[in-house]
């Protein structure tokens, strides 16, 4: 369904009903009036205020567009919840102006960042906009004169993380001309002098692909309606935006490995980027070949979005602002919009490979080396881990791009003191110096646990060597796939459903983890221990199982991890699948 007006309009009372049915109407309580969040069990202050603003907007596209706006709920309970919300806001607001997000942030001005840009574009319409009866300007009198108040904390208020400053400061520049009176002008120059955090791949400083790039991109285009920013502001923002064009995956879903921030290792559905890759289409231009591109993202994604998670009120506002797009049209069809690639991010240490429904990404400095996905089949985590003084576990230090390869690199050197046997001193130490004394000790080295993973795409899957290049021999090493439960285990000889926590060693062959129609393939196994739980490795999360080659130094493996869709699974399952070519195919790699 193409993005219209009508479209967002129309499901504008259907997200009123939702947010009405958690609040709190039961008379007499200090959280009455309030949205409850199920998660919390307590009363929102933000979903409370986002409530009034959403059913104050609703009503007003009704005025406005009365064939397409729907009827429910109607007026009258609208403007009756918002009422009942405006009491509970008003208890809440402190002296400062501001509210509190209860999990966390009490007094905040950042989240009257939030607030305030869900309440003042109703409100700056309300003004434009003859209201009948008493109740809605009751609702409109009320609204302005919390939002005042909450514009003087958020002027003065301050902030925590890096995407609050762009919150506030588009929050800002939306009150100031509803409130001139206030002087929120110095404020707003002082938080866009500081630049915006985004660098040379791409990447604000969150890394937040699931939540706060979104955020970020709507509180800067906002703030380029500042003329004197503009330019500087939609060129980072189509930059980011950019660079999740190469985090998505054929299902919609985006990448999150890098993320600093509680959606980290998640695989949401990008819904919340609809909005801003919209806002993107008409920031760019149609002259800008990312225009179309942007415009196509947010209608699929959209179209991906069940109706009842999409933010029609956001949605809307972007519509009746800048029109409805021409050539956006439905289908859920991504991949036109996602073409194979290969990216490499050398500033943040990521890697991605896409190729229609497969999707892989190898990552620097995490324990976590890789993920891969292939349609609904999916490998949360490869890991390698030695048995080595507590610093045997596989980290990146360095990642190398060449051409489609890329090669990470394990120096085994993080920590100073190990590995490495630390020597007395032959005086008296006491209990309270042990630490800030261990730098005078002297200490009898080990060599390190140096090794290197290089990883080259096949047409359907990666092909990888693990390579130990110093360190002891006859160390215990083992390599560790980690899949959610949920998957039937096949093998030639072997199928099964692994339950979670379990774990499984691929002694030889090759074996593959099935989900529904596809399937993921890895091989050929290692058998040189049965070590479940080694010193040094990355435990097992919650809701996985992990399947482990295992090894004693020197090692030197290669291995392959491919991806398939039935019936092309059916016939790679087990180790006699002589139609698959050897996987040997780096150079100056032998298949011993």
């Amino acid at each position: 369904m193409p993005l219209t007006l009508a479209e967002a309009l129309g499901g504008l009372g259907h997200q009123a009903a939702r947010s009405m049915a958690r609040q709190q109407t039961t008379p007499g309580s200090f959280d009455t009036g309030a949205i409850v969040r199920a998660d919390w069990g307590v009363d929102d202050p933000g979903g409370t205020a986002g409530l009034v603003a959403l059913s104050l907007w609703t009503h007003l596209m009704r005025r406005q567009h009365p064939t397409l706006a729907g009827r429910e709920p109607d007026d009258a309970a609208l403007v009756q919840r918002s009422l009942l919300a405006l009491d509970y806001l008003e208890r809440v607001q402190r002296s400062s102006g501001l509210t509190d997000l209860r999990d966390c942030n009490y007094d905040s001005s950042p989240d009257a960042g939030f607030i305030l840009q869900a309440i003042l574009p109703p409100l700056r319409l309300a003004r434009k906009t003859p209201l009948p009866g008493d109740d809605w300007a009751e609702v409109v009198t009320r609204l302005t004169g919390f939002a005042r108040k909450m514009t003087e904390g958020a002027r003065t208020g301050g902030f925590h993380t890096p995407n609050h400053r762009w919150v506030i400061a588009a929050a800002l520049h939306l009150a100031e001309d509803l409130f001139p009176e206030i002087p929120v002008a110095p404020t707003i120059a002082a938080y866009l002098a500081e630049g915006v955090d985004i660098d040379t791949d791409g990447f604000y400083i969150e890394r937040s692909a699931g939540v706060y790039d979104a955020i970020c991109a709507r509180s800067l285009y906002l703030l380029a309606d500042r003329p004197e920013y503009s330019a500087e502001l939609c060129r980072a923002v189509a930059r980011n935006l950019e660079a999740n064009t190469y985090l998505l995956n054929a299902d919609g879903t985006v990448e999150t490995g890098l993320s600093r921030r509680q959606d980290a290792g998640t695989a949401p559905l990008a819904a919340n980027l609809a909005v801003p890759y919209l806002m993107g289409h008409f920031r760019t231009g149609d002259a800008h070949p990312q225009s179309k591109r942007f415009l196509g993202l947010a209608q699929l994604l959209w179209d991906l979005t069940p109706a009842n998670s999409r933010d029609y009120y956001g949605m809307s506002q972007v519509l009746l602002a800048q029109g409805e797009p021409e050539g956006s049209g439905g289908g859920g069809d991504l991949s036109p919009l996602l073409p194979a690639c290969v990216k490499h991010f050398p500033k943040n240490g990521l890697w991605r490979l896409r190729r229609g429904p497969l999707s892989v990404s190898v990552f620097r400095d995490q324990p976590r080396l890789l993920n891969f996905r292939q349609g609904a089949a999916f490998l949360a985590s490869v890991s390698i881990h030695q048995s080595y003084f507590g610093v045997g576990q596989f980290l990146g230090d360095r990642m190398e791009g060449e051409g489609e390869r890329v090669r990470l690199v394990s120096s085994g050197l993080r920590n100073p003191y190990r590995p490495g046997y630390e020597q007395p001193l032959g005086r008296p130490v006491s209990p309270e110096r042990w630490q800030e004394v261990r730098a005078e000790r002297e200490i009898r080295r080990v060599p390190p646990a140096a090794s290197e993973l290089t990883i080259e795409p096949m047409t359907d899957g990666l092909t990888l060597r693990f390579r130990t290049e110093d360190g002891l021999d006859r160390v215990t090493t083992q390599v560790a796939f980690d899949f959610p439960a949920g998957g039937v285990w096949e093998t030639d000889d072997t199928c099964f459903e692994p339950q979670a926590g379990q774990t499984i060693f691929l002694k030889k062959g090759y074996a593959a983890m099935r989900y529904g129609n596809d399937a993921i393939r890895i091989g050929p196994g290692a058998n040189a221990h049965y070590m479940t739980r080694m010193r040094d490795a990355v435990p097992v999360a919650p809701g996985l199982v992990r399947v482990l080659m295992t090894f004693v130094t020197p090692v030197d493996h290669i291995f392959t991890v491919t991806g398939s869709t039935w019936p092309d699974h059916a016939r790679r399952i087990g180790t006699n699948n002589t139609d698959v070519p050897p996987p040997w195919n780096l150079p100056g790699w032998s298949s011993t």
